[in-house]
């Protein structure tokens, strides 16, 4: 019985460190990756975990690369795009892979990701499908739901579908990813993909019209940066970098608003 406790107390203890270590161990290979191509370091990075995408691809840490097209759109340095996924192979002479459309994608699924056969495992790949497909649609401030199942098995055949909808709150956003994907014998065989999203509010100069002489931009800026709210974020900690005392104080004193409202 101690035995036996003892082994479920190591898996509870040990097994989350393994994952974080691979997560690590990707993004120092990542990062050297990244780091041969002038002008990536415009873009974020995000670790994607969530959304059935480790279990999809258990031999692969994928990460979303997005280069904000605002305030002001920056040229995406080649091979990379605005909107990227690059998968990093957990083996230690595997190579990146880098995603940059639905054709790239699909073939990046056909060819890693674990068989499917069961309606669980189509779930979780239809979502990781999701997931990443909105990555690729990504502007730097779109914020996606996924959503999936129940897949459908006939035979050797299964059938997944889910639907990604734009979180509306804040920007204003609307609209979303739905696909459809198939999979025959284990093997994505089709996928079938239908992308419908309207950016809303976006950062431009709102930040720096905080101190205007004019009292009524001074509230139009305040009202967008509160609208957009969690967002915004980032915007305003580039803006805030390079800012006045006293900017730095207004765009605090707007974010700590915003906070407040729960935005």
């Amino acid at each position: 019985m101690l035995t036996r406790t003892l082994a479920l107390v190591a898996a509870i203890t040990f097994a989350p460190v393994a994952k974080a270590d691979d997560v690590k161990d990707a993004e120092a290979k990542l990062k050297e990756y990244l780091g041969a191509i002038k002008g990536s370091e415009a873009g974020r990075v995000t670790a994607l975990t969530a959304d059935g995408v480790k279990e999809t691809f258990p031999d692969h840490v994928l990460f979303s690369h997005v280069i904000p097209l605002y305030p002001v759109a920056r040229e995406a340095p080649p091979p990379l795009k605005h909107a990227n996924v690059i998968a990093i192979p957990k083996k230690k002479d595997g190579k990146p892979i880098l995603i940059t459309d639905a054709k790239a994608l699909e073939k990046f699924f056909k060819e890693n990701a674990r068989p499917v056969k069961k309606s669980d495992e189509g779930d979780e790949a239809v979502k990781a499908w999701l997931r990443t497909t909105a990555e690729l649609n990504q502007d730097g401030f779109f914020k996606f739901n996924v959503k999936a199942g129940p897949s459908k098995v006939e035979g050797n055949t299964v059938m997944a579908t889910g639907e990604a909808p734009v979180d509306p709150k804040g920007n204003m956003d609307k609209g979303s990813i739905k696909a459809t994907i198939t999979f025959k014998e284990g093997k994505l065989a089709s996928a079938d993909t239908k992308v419908a999203i309207t950016a809303g509010m976006r950062p431009r100069c709102q930040a720096t019209k905080l101190l205007d002489p004019d009292p009524i931009v001074r509230l139009m800026a305040e009202d967008s940066i509160r609208v957009m709210g969690s967002s915004i974020k980032p915007y305003l900690d580039d803006q805030r970098s390079k800012a006045s005392p006293q900017l730095r104080e207004a765009i605090d004193r707007v974010w700590a608003k915003a906070m407040a409202e729960g935005r």
